[in-house]
């Protein structure tokens, strides 16, 4: 693909539940942004980022789409009384507020025209420039990848909702961990919470479509 395609307008295959199974919606490239939540080595799954979100990557910065990198910064917010150092059972940690410095895989290393910023919350819109970010760029449309689908991937995409994006979710750009009481193989996901997360998702918060779209869009 050349760049005579930077900022034309595509229609990208999506799933939104209860419409239309062969529904597209119009993306403008340069009003879009492309989101990786937690996609570091702390938190990725590597199998899924050399493959899926490698090609999702490589695709938006071809035609042209701002990419943010989201981290967590610290295992909580502060001192004992934490609650996120509490639920994750890390009381025992010392200067837990202190920031850390995100590895990425080599497959995705971000640009020097990228921007990483890191986050304390599941919700990568919580406490951060993010919002403020996208929008001097005039970003209304929102593709995001990453981890994890119950977790922060979920909790990100429905801040985005909040903030009045239109939020496409990559559901192969995510892993699909299930308890073991939640595993399915006659589910069409592989277990129930995946299914559960998705369908809420696809229901209420926005679309979701896949890094093989993508590419199927993009061929010439």
């Amino acid at each position: 693909m050349g760049n005579d395609s930077l900022s034309s307008t595509f229609l990208l295959p999506v799933k939104k539940y209860n419409t239309d199974p062969n529904l597209r919606i119009p993306i403008v490239p340069e009003n879009t942004a492309l989101i990786l939540v937690d996609c570091d080595e702390s938190s990725a799954d590597n199998k899924i980022v050399e493959n899926q979100i490698h090609q999702a990557l490589k695709i938006a910065r071809e035609v042209g789409t701002k990419v943010v990198y989201l981290y967590n910064a610290i295992h909580g917010v502060g001192g004992p009384n934490d609650v996120t150092t509490r639920i994750h059972g890390l009381d025992y940690l010392e200067n837990s507020w202190k920031p850390i410095t995100p590895v990425f895989n080599r497959y995705i290393q971000p640009l020097e025209s990228e921007a990483v910023i890191p986050k304390s919350h599941k919700d990568g819109f919580n406490g951060t420039m993010l919002d403020y970010y996208l929008k001097t760029w005039r970003i209304d449309t929102l593709l995001v990848a990453g981890f994890h689908l119950k977790s922060c991937l979920f909790h990100t995409c429905v801040g985005a909702r909040h903030h009045n994006y239109r939020v496409i979710m990559l559901r192969d750009c995510t892993n699909s961990f299930e308890f073991p009481d939640t595993l399915d193989s006659d589910n069409p996901e592989g277990g129930w919470l995946r299914f559960v997360f998705l369908r809420i998702y696809e229901t209420d918060i926005g679309y979701t479509s896949t890094s093989e779209d993508l590419s199927k869009t993009y061929t010439r």
